[in-house]
């Protein structure tokens, strides 16, 4: 083997896994953009490419369109409007007859273990499929099972599935014994087997990365996984060679098949992969092109009712009551309904709009963690180590009770004691059964919770690490309140309220948690960012610097539960320095506005309860149901993206569909703050739009199905639907639709309405690679909000049109 072919397999492969987009865990759980490793190309050839080859959707079906403009929720004209703005025609009529014509179903790539069950054989490429996946769930395990798998370090990933493999009895029934013998004779060596794969499968020239990308997505949960495993090691400036080790693997099982396969079977599968190469329908450019356009027409009628609202706001901030509160919240789209109802209870509060992890990049440990955990943005690195601080008896009680946990679950699962255990035991359980069942009970603990009392949790520390000087913590303090905007009028209480949920038997629980806390709850930022601004070392030193802050300001933390509204001030009137009556009348403004969000939000829930106690009673009961699957909408319905001013959008009702991050440009010099709302939380809000959009448009392949038949694997891994298959990413049907089948989330690319100059943007994407591609390609749409109101959309460097 030359080292050219070598070099040139390598290089093909490494395209081929970059396509993977990353899947988090359970216990970090985060909305991730499934198209990231197609940013580089055009949204319209990325839905044609797809859709030739793997068969994943890119864009709604016609007939979904043709009923919304049947209902009048879109209007030809939008439609018209689209057509013209992407270079295709805008006759009404043409339009209205494609909508109604029954598409055809373009030719697919063809995969021999598809041929091979058709020949009669059992389902080759489903076994294909679940032989990989168990033994992923056993080499990835994290604690789930008690007997771990045999890892030898050596070996790695695809040595270990060799060895596997070679040992595994369920492939005889299969009838696929004779495979055995070209794996026997298989080097160990993954990039041996990987020159062999490509030499015995033989695809036609030009197509070979198309093929490689079809197999590794057939298994592409669990590539989403590994992928994870690269981000990380990458993160840290290393390496994992998981991923290319999985795609070998299959690529490998495909080369065996061929092998044992029959030759009339081979010889089909030739002369059809031939014909799909030769075949200039098998990528429908055209009906690409007029999929987005239609996707267009509804961003344009979406857009249209945020101008509008715009519009009617005044050009310049309106005189408001002195301010004597001030309360950040995530941009997060569930604050925006909760921030404007505070507002309304209480006009003297301003509320801010910034990422949930309040500009602190940290990482967090908790006392008897081995490691850290990261409760910042994923896609930066951690810049400082915070650990958990609390009195040596609260520290003591706690590991007393873990350990009594960890020592009983042991002895109940265990081998040699769990059938007696349920015989001499169960009858014990009725009661918690029961309790379950009625929903009798709090919400179950989150993790770092774990073996502490309500009033123990309240009472922990963050604690910096004592090596950070006090100019770093002085830098930290300045980024904080840079971020907040609070470089001038700063009241005498700051709230910064992280937020988190309370729900029951979901493995997805931390998917509602904070996206910029890394699918944790925002408690820790928010206490570490209070206890650096409430620091009177740290506070000396920004007045030094020319800081205007009032002495008796005063920074408190709190938690918005987004399951019921209600939002937690983290301590008392006697932790902080803070005028009592106005501390009281904070906390009666908190809980007028929750029963307001509540009544609000259960108008998608539930809509015939609107009794206030009710609703309250109603929204806690969900979030203790253990059968309840829908304890909240989350993020459904995210649309919008705007970084404007507050007085821009307070008192403006959006639906709960808008991220709201505060910006003011005048206050902004050199546009850092600008470019750092760009690249980061406007990254990241495109991340948990188009996670959504994906998990509608194609949900078996981007969306992880029906959450009442997930199964946890590995511990804390993912999930699988049912009892095997491929591990499933995405969000669930039942995060995206009601119960009537109705959708909750209107697919659509993110709408970024930005209030600053067109010439300071255009400088921020030319240079920043990631947001160039992203906006370019037409994965995300950026919208200027001009000083008098009026709107601006990109559509390319230097061109801005109004809409």
């Amino acid at each position: 083997m030359s080292n050219n072919v070598l070099e040139n397999t390598e290089v093909l492969c490494e395209r081929v896994i970059r396509r993977i987009a990353p899947l988090w865990p359970l216990d970090s759980y985060v909305a991730v953009n499934p198209y990231w490793g197609f940013a580089d190309t055009p949204f319209c050839q990325v839905t044609a490419d797809l859709e030739g080859s793997v068969g994943e959707r890119l864009v709604m079906d016609r007939r979904w369109y043709a009923d919304l403009l049947q209902t009048g929720k879109l209007d030809i004209v939008d439609i018209q409007r689209a057509a013209d703005d992407l270079g295709l025609s805008a006759d009404e009529e043409e339009w209205r007859n494609y909508l109604q014509e029954t598409p055809e179903t373009p030719m697919r790539l063809p995969r021999l273990p598809e041929l091979m069950d058709r020949q009669g054989h059992a389902s080759i490429s489903q076994y294909v499929v679940e032989q990989i996946s168990h033994f992923l769930a056993a080499y990835y395990d994290r604690g789930q099972s008690f007997w771990s798998f045999p890892k030898d370090p050596e070996l790695g990933l695809f040595g270990s599935w060799r060895q596997y493999t070679l040992l595994d009895h369920s492939l005889s029934p299969m009838g696929l014994k004779k495979i055995r013998a070209p794996l026997l004779a298989l080097s160990a060596e993954p990039e041996q087997a990987r020159v062999w794969a490509m030499q015995t499968l033989n695809i036609p020239q030009g197509e070979e990365e198309a093929y490689l990308l079809v197999l590794l997505k057939s298994i592409g949960g669990w590539a989403s996984w590994c992928r994870y495993l690269l981000w990380q090691a990458e993160l840290q400036g290393g390496a994992d060679q998981d991923l290319l080790d999985l795609l070998t693997i299959r690529m490998t099982w495909e080369a065996m098949l061929r092998q044992s396969a029959s030759p009339k079977v081979v010889e089909r599968w030739q002369r059809q992969l031939r014909a799909w190469s030769q075949d200039d329908k098998k990528v429908d450019r055209d009906n690409a092109q007029r999929g987005e356009v239609l996707l267009r027409a509804t961003e344009i009628a979406y857009r249209r009712q945020v101008a509008a609202r715009i519009r009617q706001r005044p050009s310049r901030k309106a005189s408001a009551p002195q301010t004597q509160v001030q309360a950040a919240f995530c941009i997060d789209v569930r604050s925006e309904v909760f921030r404007r109802h505070l507002e309304g209870v209480m006009p003297s509060l301003e509320t801010i709009g910034f990422a949930g992890f309040f500009g602190v990049l940290l990482d967090y440990q908790r006392q008897g963690d081995l490691v850290p955990r990261t409760q910042s943005p994923v896609l930066l690195n951690p810049a400082v180590h915070v650990h958990e601080a609390a009195p040596e008896a609260v520290t003591t009680r706690r590991f007393r009770r873990l350990r009594r946990g960890a020592t009983w679950k042991q002895f109940k699962l265990s081998a040699a004691s769990c059938f007696s255990f349920v015989e001499t035991a169960g009858i014990s359980y009725v009661a918690r059964l029961l309790a379950d069942t009625l929903a009798w009970h709090r919400p179950s603990l989150p993790p770092d919770d774990a073996g502490l009392s309500t009033n123990e949790r309240v009472a922990l520390l963050c604690a910096l690490p004592a090596s950070l000087s006090l100019d770093e913590r002085v830098k930290m303090a300045e980024f904080i309140l840079t971020g907040l905007g609070l470089t001038q009028e700063v009241a005498p209480i700051v709230l910064l309220v992280g937020h988190g949920s309370s729900t029951t038997n979901n493995p997805h629980r931390a998917g509602l948690d904070c996206g910029a806390c890394a699918g944790q709850t925002g408690e820790v930022n928010a206490k570490a960012a209070a206890q650096l601004l409430n620091d009177r070392q740290i506070r000396t030193a920004l007045v030094e610097k020319g800081w205007t802050l009032n002495p008796e300001t005063c920074f408190v933390p709190a938690l918005h539960d987004t399951t019921t509204d209600r939002v937690e001030i983290l301590g008392t009137v006697s932790d902080y320095q803070v005028d009592a009556s106005l501390f009281r009348e904070v906390q009666d403004a908190l809980d007028k506005a929750a029963n307001l969000t509540r009544l609000e939000r259960m108008l998608r829930l539930e809509p015939d309860l609107q009794d206030p106690d009710t609703v309250s009673r109603n929204m806690t009961f969900r979030g203790r149901d253990w059968s309840q699957v829908r304890p909240e909408w989350a993020l459904a319905g995210n649309a919008a993206f705007i970084a404007a001013p507050r007085w821009r959008t307070r008192k403006m009702n959006l639906a709960g569909r808008a991220f709201l991050h505060d910006y003011d440009a005048s206050k902004d010099a050199d546009f850092s703050l600008l470019n750092l709302i760009m690249t980061a939380p406007l990254v990241v809000a495109n991340w948990i739009n188009l996670q959504y959009y994906g998990s509608i448009v194609d949900n078996q392949r981007q969306g992880c199905g029906n959450k009442v038949l997930h199964n946890v694997v590995g511990g804390t891994i993912g999930v699988l639907e049912g009892n095997g298959g491929d591990l499933r990413v995405g969000l669930s049907e039942q995060s995206l639709r009601d119960s009537s089948s109705i959708l909750q989330h209107e697919p659509l690319r993110l709408s970024a309405f930005i209030e600053a100059p067109t010439e300071a943007m255009d400088a921020i994407i030319a240079k920043n690679a990631v947001l160039d591609q992203l906006v370019n390609n037409r994965w995300l749409t950026i919208i200027q909000i001009a000083p008098e109101g009026q709107l601006l959309e990109r559509r390319g460097e230097g061109v801005w049109k109004s809409i």
